[in-house]
């Protein structure tokens, strides 16, 4: 509701404002305002959604000016075909150009950015005969639709503030979405994001694209707005410009985008009066918010009150209906299966592993390593650090490729592929180093846990088209089961960093069963926990394994594995020593060498 309530309030702001000026000048500021919104609103996709930093969106601005200029001026071609085309083109380009740049990370992808906007400005300002250089790009008409031409601020301005209204409404079906979800996860962790089945490289593409056609219409607008285009408009400074905009206002907040873009774009004429000190108050102004609210003013202001009000927010939106799991023995450990065998070598096998080998540079991490899960069992991998333990579960979960070996699951050869294809295949994880999404809620996050089992995309998304509202009450109706499971549904609204540290990795293993799985890889669970968080998690993973999933599990703690494994897999130095029950593997000899130690 408050989403429905800020676009009733900003509506009426938009229709009411032109009514109530009546120096030009306002009029004017309010269209560049409206402009600068339609580019950041984009950019804050970019940025704050899916962590991907670009300091080249004024090209991509530019270039839907110029494509529409010379479209109209050049080519006779009418102004909004000349705009559509424009976008295309410019989609094109952005995608011709993203596919390798967004590979980089950190400032090798800023400097990418900045290269493409300084390469850009160059074409600008050196060919003369077709954008008029230095001199700029004069000559461009008024948009025209039928019989009614926008040849007035009061004009532009409507048109202007409908599309950025419209471009609102877009950002803010996408960014609470399935594919929302998968963009913060995106930005929070790329490897935790591809294991719950998000195809991070398509969306950092696909985001990067649409941010840049989004800046291409502000761009073609701005065209048509002023008649007249140059390069200086579109240089690298304004693209910091609007970066600031979009991180001052409230990174990956909607509202704080706006915020910031009406904040940036107005300082300028307020500190006019300063003109010989204005760029040293802007700067000022800057370091304060970055300081003291690094999230933005509006996503600072929120946090401050959510802190506020944490310890007594007990509402609960979720029914006691649908309950997919239930609650298994409350013992501290739950006894093997005796039904499965150790011995069985085809019956039952849901993950075979045979000969696997990896090496980083000049070490091996494993070495013909071979190995079976088998359904509805608690398969332990142990052994002493650095012994291989979470490369496996890397190379089983497709987050490194093996260098030699196969590996099957459910009889389907799956080596070499990626994390997010074995979660739609029913395979997920857990990491060794926390990578809860702090970014978001707790219900959110075990929301991501259903990116796999459902398929609204970008489009459906953004114009919110039939099927996926439905689809987005069945994913928290789900949510809220497994939360209901892991005894957090109390909290499914808090901030995920606002947890403590056992419930953060509840949190993640929720996640993880969110789309019930048909295996679930848990890397060091326990580690760092209290003895009765250790429990709790004993019991969880006893009730998960008697729904009939099954886990391989890395632990160090051996009265943990000893006490809820059916069988128990050892590595040293890559290779596998042993395998066997548990009570098997306490009496290996080499097992006792190894890792658990031997008693006199």
């Amino acid at each position: 509701m408050k989403h429905y309530l800020g676009l009733l309030v900003l509506a009426g702001v938009i229709i009411v404002f032109p009514l109530s000026v009546s120096n030009p000048y306002y009029l004017n500021v309010a269209n560049i305002i409206g402009l600068n919104s339609i580019v950041v609103a984009g950019l804050n996709l970019l940025i704050g959604y899916a962590g991907q930093i670009s300091l080249g969106h004024a090209a991509f601005y530019g270039l839907g000016a110029y494509f529409s200029g010379i479209l109209t001026v050049t080519y006779q071609v009418n102004p909004i075909p000349a705009m559509l085309l424009a976008m295309l083109a410019t989609g094109l380009i952005a995608l011709l150009i993203g596919i390798p740049t967004l590979k980089l990370h950190g400032h090798y992808l800023v400097m990418a950015t900045v290269g493409f906007n300084l390469i850009v400005n160059i074409i600008i300002l050196q060919w003369d005969s077709v954008t008029g250089s230095p001199s700029g790009f004069p000559g461009i008409p008024n948009l025209k639709i039928g019989a009614l031409v926008f040849d007035t601020d009061q004009k532009m301005y409507y048109l202007i503030w409908g599309l950025s209204f419209l471009i609102i409404i877009l950002s803010l079906n996408l960014v609470r979405s399935r594919v929302g979800r998968g963009l913060r996860a995106l930005h929070g962790s790329e490897p935790a994001a591809s294991s719950l089945g998000v195809q991070t490289a398509r969306y950092k593409v696909k985001v990067f694209v649409i941010s840049t056609m989004f800046a291409s219409l502000a761009g073609s607008l701005y065209a048509y707005y002023l008649t007249f285009i140059s390069p200086k408009t579109f240089d690298i400074f304004f693209s910091i410009e609007l970066v600031t905009m979009v991180i001052a206002g409230g990174i990956g907040n909607v509202w704080g985008a706006l915020l910031g873009t009406v904040f940036f774009t107005t300082l300028p004429s307020v500190l006019d009066v300063f003109d010989e000190y204005k760029d040293i108050f802007y700067g000022l102004i800057l370091v304060v918010i970055l300081i003291f609210l690094p999230q933005g003013v509006l996503v600072g202001i929120k946090e401050y009150f959510f802190a506020r009000k944490r310890s007594s927010d007990k509402d609960i939106q979720a029914d006691d209906g649908g309950r997919v799991f239930s609650r298994g023995s409350s013992a501290a450990f739950c006894p093997p299966l005796g039904r499965i065998s150790p011995d069985r070598t085809d019956d039952g096998v849901i993950l075979s592993v045979r000969d696997v080998s990896i090496n980083f540079g000049g070490i091996m991490a494993l070495a013909q390593v071979s190995l079976d899960l088998f359904e509805g069992q608690v398969t332990a991998l142990i052994g002493p650090n650095g012994a291989g333990k979470t490369t496996m579960i890397n190379v089983v979960s497709g987050i490194h490729r093996p260098t030699e070996g196969s590996i099957s699951f459910f009889g389907q050869e799956v080596k070499g592929k990626r994390s997010y294809y074995l979660a739609g295949l029913g395979l997920t994880r857990t990491f060794q180093n926390n990578q809860t999404f702090s970014n978001m809620t707790v219900l959110e996050n075990v929301m991501v846990g259903l990116h796999a089992k459902t398929g609204k995309e970008f489009i459906s998304s953004m114009f919110h088209l039939p099927g996926t509202g439905r689809e987005e009450k069945a994913i928290e109706q789900r949510a809220w089961e497994v939360l209901r499971f892991f005894r957090l549904e109390d909290k499914g609204h808090w901030s995920a960093s606002a947890l403590s540290f056992g419930e953060q990795k509840r949190v993640e293993m929720a996640r993880a069963l969110a789309p019930n799985p048909r295996l679930i890889l848990l890397d060091e669970p326990v580690a760092g926990l209290n003895m009765t968080e250790t429990d709790e998690i004993a019991k969880l993973i006893c009730d998960i394994r008697n729904q009939g999933i099954s886990v391989l599990l890395v632990e160090h703690d051996m009265n943990l594995v000893m006490g809820i494994s059916d069988r128990v897999v050892v590595l040293n130095y890559g290779r596998k020593i042993a395998e066997g029950r548990p009570q098997e593997i306490q009496k290996d000899e080499a097992v006792l060498a190894a890792y658990l130690g031997s008693v006199d």
